[in-house]
C-alpha cells in the first residue's frame, strides 16, 4: 500500500514537472548550459545517495536529472540535431530504468548501480559529441555545434 501511495505521488509530481517543462522551451546555448549545469550536481548526489542506500534521496536527485535532461531536449529539436535528440531519449529511458529499480522499499542496489552507470555512459556519449570543457574545466557547447 505504501509503495502505491508513493508511486502515485511520484507520478503526480512528475506530471506536474512535465507540464512545467513543456512550458519552458530551451533554445539558446545559454539556456542549455543553465539546465545542464543542474544535472552534474544532481547526478553526483544520486551516486552518493545510492552508495549509502538513501533511496529517497536517489529518487529526489534522479528526478532533477531527469527533468533537466528532458528540458534540454527542446534545444536539440530546435536546432535539428536528430542524433542528439535520440541520445537524449535514450538517456531518459535509462533514467526511467533506474527510477523503476529504486521505486520500491526493497531495492537491488547492485542492479541500480549498474543501471546508473548506464545513465552516466549515455550522458558521456552526448558530451563526447556536443560538449567540451573551457579553460576553467566547465562544460560548454562545442563551438560550431549549431548554426549562427
Amino acid at each position: 500500500m505504501r509503495v502505491r501511495v508513493f508511486a502515485s505521488a511520484l507520478v503526480l509530481a512528475w506530471s506536474g514537472a512535465l507540464l512545467m517543462a513543456q512550458a519552458q522551451k530551451i533554445t539558446t546555448p545559454e539556456q542549455l548550459d543553465k539546465v545542464m549545469k543542474q544535472v552534474q550536481p544532481a547526478m553526483q548526489a544520486t551516486n552518493k545517495a545510492l552508495a549509502s542506500g538513501a533511496y529517497a534521496d536517489v529518487r529526489k536527485n534522479l528526478a532533477t536529472v531527469k527533468e533537466n535532461v528532458f528540458l534540454s531536449q527542446s534545444f536539440w529539436i530546435e536546432h535539428k540535431k536528430d542524433d542528439a535528440v535520440k541520445m537524449n531519449k535514450e538517456t531518459l529511458a535509462k533514467i526511467e530504468a533506474v527510477e523503476k529499480l529504486v521505486a520500491s522499499d526493497t531495492v537491488d542496489a547492485a542492479a541500480a548501480a549498474t543501471a546508473l552507470k548506464e545513465v552516466g555512459a549515455s550522458c558521456r556519449a552526448c558530451h563526447k559529441q556536443y560538449r567540451e570543457t573551457d579553460a576553467e574545466n566547465n562544460y560548454i557547447l562545442k563551438p560550431g555545434t549549431i548554426g549562427g
